[in-house]
């Protein structure tokens, strides 16, 4: 029982993370630090690391420089300059 419970929390704070990566590229055009993520939903940076690898590995977040958080991209989001949609 006690496995199952870590299972689902684990889940719930990847989850977590992946909804903070959206909400930052939606306000700032990149993506946040993994200090700024760990602070945000309450986890430190390590598991922050972990769980970005993990939505890394199933396709939601994608990277052309594994270990520099700036440089992750949400799948499906495109980031347009203000200018451009004018």
């Amino acid at each position: 029982m006690q496995k199952k419970y870590k299972h689902r929390q684990s889940q719930e704070i990847t989850k977590e993370v992946y909804l903070y990566f959206v909400r930052y590229f939606k306000t700032y055009g990149y993506c946040p630090s993994y200090k700024e993520i760990a602070e945000e939903v309450g986890i430190s940076e390590a598991t922050a690391k972990r769980h970005t690898a993990e939505l890394i590995d199933r396709g939601l977040l994608d990277t052309d420089h594994p270990g520099n958080p700036r440089a992750i991209r949400v799948t499906g989001y495109k980031f347009v300059k203000e200018r451009e949609r004018e």
